[in-house]
């Protein structure tokens, strides 16, 4: 659904939004604008500019969020990274959820 979504990874899917792009192997992106699911089983539900990068990674909405860490979740708000091993950032604005190292 939506216009201009591609669902390239293997076993990925595209529901629905706008310049949305599903990369990583088995990743997804329900909705959304030009947000990119690069990592393995990653996912992104929402929201603008967001991009799932690390293995079984997660955003759930915002703008401009990014969960590069292996099994990190961004929850919502502005500019902000999950970067490390089971990072998460809840919200909040350019906040940064280094994990476990």
């Amino acid at each position: 659904g939506g216009e201009e979504n591609e669902a390239k990874g293997q076993y990925s899917s595209v529901s629905g939004g706008e310049e949305n792009e599903a990369r990583g192997y088995s990743s997804s992106i329900l909705g959304g604008a030009a947000a990119f699911a690069d990592g393995e089983y990653s996912s992104i539900s929402g929201g603008k500019h967001n991009k799932g990068q690390g293995k079984y990674s997660s955003v759930s909405g915002g703008d401009g969020n990014e969960a590069k860490g292996l099994f990190a979740s961004v929850s919502g708000g502005q500019y902000n990274k999950g970067t490390g091993l089971y990072s998460s950032v809840s919200g909040g604005k350019r906040d940064v959820g280094r994990g476990d190292s």
